[in-house]
């Protein structure tokens, strides 16, 4: 199986997610990380005409993401679409079929083509899904919802979510949002949830969001300073509402800018 099989198999019944580019992005944050790539080039993924290499695979190998990627799919798909997907993976299923044996069998799959060194994988979604059935500890914890109902966001990163800098540099990052829920933002902002070890700074680091209505999309910057120490730091930001409650729980990585600092590199 290759990485564009599951996707055409699964997307059709995630009716929250719009575009294949989406899909993608969805699909590799629950992995452990977003893919750093243009919208053409997730299109490509998608549809088999660009190839799944290891510089797509290196932000998720190696990761304990299972749990993520069976709520991935356990959360994404419609549940009144599951004996379609059933039959399209051709899994041979007499009873009703099971949503929780099917994400986690996905979630395998997933994690096998990420594991490979090849762009193709065998297809072991028949038999993982047996195994999760006959399994006595499957749940899926359910994926928590927006703060506000019907509240969506899509974010990419200018011109990146990784900085390689020296220790002692700063560097200006924007993000560009999308609003594409049905909520229009007002009195929001972006803070940056700097956690006691975290060294970097930003300037500043609540960033007001002007109000955006549903399908607009705005531009927000800051300034980020290494402050002289060496290190790899997950910078994690919040949107917040006016009353300083997370808009997008338990998504840490959704706005998280990536420091990779050291004193000295090589030019």
């Amino acid at each position: 199986m290759k990485l564009s099989e599951l996707c055409v198999g699964v997307k059709p019944f995630c009716p929250q997610l719009k575009s294949q580019a989406k899909f993608i992005d969805e699909l590799f944050e629950a992995a452990g990380g977003k893919p750093f790539i243009a919208d053409s080039y997730k299109k490509g993924l998608f549809n088999g005409s660009k190839p799944f290499t290891d510089n797509q695979k290196s932000p998720q190998s190696g990761k304990d993401n299972i749990a993520a990627l069976t709520n991935f799919f356990a959360n994404y798909i419609d549940e009144s679409k599951i004996p379609l997907i059933i039959a399209a993976f051709g899994i041979p299923e007499k009873n009703t079929p099971d949503k929780n044996a099917l994400a986690m069998a996905l979630a395998k799959q997933m994690k096998a083509l990420i594991e490979s060194d090849a762009e193709e994988t065998d297809n072991i979604l028949i038999l993982e899904y047996q195994n999760a059935k006959r399994s006595d500890n499957l749940s899926v914890e359910p994926l928590r919802k927006p703060l506000y109902e019907g509240d969506s966001v899509y974010v990419n990163f200018s011109p990146n979510k990784q900085y390689v800098i020296e220790s002692h540099d700063t560097f200006e990052h924007t993000w560009i949002l999308e609003n594409t829920g049905a909520q229009r933002w007002t009195e929001r902002r972006l803070v940056y949830v700097r956690g006691l070890k975290d060294r970097p700074e930003a300037t500043p680091s609540i960033v007001e969001i002007p109000e955006t209505k549903p399908k607009e999309r705005i531009k927000i910057t800051t300034t980020f300073d290494g402050r002289g120490f060496d290190g790899v730091t997950d910078c994690v930001w919040e949107m917040q509402d006016s009353e300083g409650e997370n808009c997008f729980p338990d998504r840490n990585t959704l706005f998280c800018v990536t420091i990779d600092s050291k004193f000295k590199r090589k030019k």
